[in-house]
C-alpha cells in the first residue's frame, strides 16, 4: 500500500463510520476536504473511490454547501467525474455555473443533455466554454435566448454546423448586436453576410456594415433590403421555437394542435415541417394551397389522430380565409398512412432536387 493510500483509507473509513442522516453535510464536507487536500497526489483509483463515496452524499446538501464545493472542485483536472456531472446539472446556477464554465471533465453528451433541459443561465455558462462542438452549439442556437446566442457568436472556439450558422444568421435579422458579432467571425462566409444584409432591418444593416470586413462592405451596401424585415424575423422566431421544443422532446401532436387553436400559423407550419422532415418553405406552400388535402397528408404522415388533423385543417382554413368542407375533411378517413408517407417522401425528394 502506498503512502497516499495509507493516509486515505483510514480517513475515508472513519468518515463513513461516523456518518448519520443529520450529519450528512459534515460527512460530505470532510470527504471533500480530504480530497482537496491531496488531489495532486491521487491516482485514478483514488479519484474513483472519492467519486463513489461523495456522489451519494451531495444529494442532500443545501445549495450554499454545494456552491462552495463546486467553486473548489471545478478548476481541478482530476475532480470526481460523476460528482461534477451531478453539480453541472444542478438547477441552481450558483452550483452549476462554475462547472459549466470551467470544468474540463464534461463531455459533449453531458453538455447537450444539460443544454436541452436547463435554464438560460445554464446555457449562457455553456456558451462561453472553449472548444464547443457543433452538437452542443446547435442546441444553444435553437434553445438559447438573445444573450446566449450573442455570447456564443463571440466565442471563437465554438464550432458551428451549417444549420447552426444559418439559424444564427437568421436570428440576426432583428438583432444588430448579433449581426456585428457574426460579421467578425472568421467562419461566416461572405454569402451568409450578404443574405443577412438582404433580409435585415435598416438598423441591423447599418450595424452589419460597420462591422463587416472592408473588402465586403461595398458589396453589402449595394444589396437591396427586403421589404418586410419584421415578417422575416417573426418567421425565424417561429422556426426557432419549434426547434427548441423538439430539443426538449415536446414537439408532438398536442403541441401542434395548441399552435393551431391559438392561430399561431407560423409555429404550426414550422412544427409540421420539423415533424415531417420537410423544409419550412415546402410546407408553407402546401399549407397556402386552396385545398387542405396537403395538410391532411402531413398530419397522417406524422401519425396524428383524425380529430387532431381535422382541428388543424379547420384552424388553417381560418387563417387562410378558405372554406372548410366536410367532404374534404372526410378524405382523411380514406388516406392510409403508407400513402401519406409515400407522398411526403416524394415532397422530400422534390425538396432535395430543388
Amino acid at each position: 500500500m502506498s503512502a497516499a493510500e495509507t493516509l486515505l483509507v483510514p480517513e475515508l473509513t472513519h468518515a463513513l463510520e461516523t456518518m448519520s442522516a443529520d450529519r450528512q453535510v459534515e460527512a460530505a464536507r470532510r470527504i471533500a476536504e480530504l480530497f482537496l487536500a491531496g488531489a495532486s497526489q491521487f491516482n485514478d483509483e483514488h479519484v474513483d473511490l472519492f467519486d463513489r463515496t461523495l456522489a451519494p452524499l451531495i444529494e442532500g446538501l443545501p445549495t450554499a454547501a454545494l456552491a462552495s464545493l463546486t467553486q473548489r472542485l471545478a478548476p481541478l483536472r482530476n475532480a470526481p467525474r460523476d460528482v461534477m456531472r451531478r453539480l453541472a446539472g444542478d438547477p441552481a446556477i450558483a452550483v452549476a455555473g462554475p462547472v459549466l464554465t470551467r470544468c474540463g471533465l464534461l463531455d459533449e453528451a453531458d453538455l447537450v443533455a444539460i443544454a436541452r433541459a436547463s435554464s438560460q443561465a445554464h446555457l449562457f455558462a455553456i456558451s462561453g466554454r472553449p472548444g464547443l462542438a457543433p452538437a452542443v452549439t446547435d442546441v444553444l442556437v435553437d434553445c438559447g435566448d438573445r444573450d446566449v446566442v450573442r455570447n456564443l457568436a463571440m466565442n471563437g472556439g465554438a464550432e458551428l454546423s451549417r444549420s447552426g450558422l444559418a439559424m444564427l444568421l437568421a436570428r440576426a435579422v432583428s438583432d444588430g448586436v448579433l449581426a456585428e458579432k457574426l460579421a467578425r467571425r472568421a467562419d461566416v462566409p461572405p454569402q451568409g453576410l450578404c443574405s443577412l444584409a438582404r433580409a435585415a432591418s435598416e438598423a441591423v444593416r447599418e450595424r452589419l456594415l460597420a462591422a463587416a470586413p472592408d473588402a465586403l462592405r461595398v458589396e453589402l451596401a449595394a444589396i437591396e433590403a427586403a421589404p418586410d424585415a419584421a415578417e422575416a424575423a417573426a418567421q425565424v422566431e417561429a422556426w426557432r421555437a419549434a426547434r427548441a421544443l423538439r430539443w426538449a422532446g415536446k414537439l408532438d401532436e398536442a403541441q401542434v394542435l395548441t399552435f393551431a387553436h391559438r392561430g399561431r400559423s407560423k409555429e404550426t407550419i414550422a412544427a409540421l415541417a420539423l415533424i415531417c422532415d420537410l423544409s419550412i418553405d415546402v410546407v408553407q406552400r402546401l399549407a397556402n394551397d386552396d385545398q387542405p388535402d396537403a395538410l391532411l397528408v402531413l398530419c397522417q404522415a406524422a401519425g396524428f389522430s383524425p380529430l387532431a388533423a381535422r382541428c388543424i385543417v379547420v384552424a388553417a382554413n381560418r387563417w387562410r380565409a378558405a372554406p372548410s368542407t366536410d367532404a374534404t375533411l372526410a378524405q382523411f378517413d380514406g388516406l392510409s398512412s403508407a400513402t401519406a408517407q409515400g407522398m411526403v417522401q416524394f415532397w422530400r425528394e422534390y425538396q432535395r432536387a430543388a
